[in-house]
């Protein structure tokens, strides 16, 4: 009765293993929020750019450092941003160009703690062998899949863009690199 019971349980975690796997390993579309294209002009740069939105910022004075800039306010005249507790105005003319900065997920985190998981499932496995070897079973699956997903959390972060130039000031050229 009790291999028969362990058998459906291996029956029915196989399964669910091979449908996540399954699962996994289909193409996804991911929608990026970053704006597309230059914007030619201010008053361009300001519908596409919301309050709460933050941008990297570079001046005339300073074309090559980026200034972070979580945007408060957006109008004619002058951007208002505040980074770390300081908010700063600058004038539009002052502006050289706008970046929307871009996302780059940290896949090696996501393969540590799928190895972190596995390496506790291992142990798991082991303190059960001899108390629960149906448990055991179960905890040794485990920590396959998890030894399994810790090389295929690469393919799982599948959002990041570049930075993407928002607004570019007339007669100015962008001397910081886009990343």
């Amino acid at each position: 009765m009790a291999t028969r019971t362990l058998r459906h349980l291996v029956t029915v975690l196989t399964l669910n293993l091979i449908s996540v796997s399954v699962a996994l390993c289909q193409s996804t579309t991911i929608s990026v929020s970053a704006p597309r294209g230059k914007a030619t002009t201010w008053r361009e740069a300001q519908d596409r750019l919301g309050p709460k939105d933050t941008v990297y910022l570079v001046t005339i004075a300073q074309p090559k450092h980026r200034h972070t800039c979580h945007i408060d306010s957006m109008s004619v005249d002058e951007i208002v941003c505040s980074h770390l507790g300081h908010t700063t105005t600058y004038r539009a003319d002052d502006v050289a160009a706008l970046i929307h900065p871009g996302s780059h997920t940290p896949w090696y985190l996501w393969g540590a703690g799928f190895l972190a998981a596995g390496g506790a499932a291992t142990w798991g496995t082991v303190v059960l062998a001899g108390v629960c070897p149906p448990c055991a079973v179960a905890t040794g699956i485990a920590a396959l899949f998890l030894y399994w997903m810790a090389p295929a959390s690469a393919f799982l972060t599948d959002g990041d863009y570049d930075d993407a130039l928002v607004y570019l000031a007339p007669g100015q050229t962008l001397k910081v690199s886009l990343s």
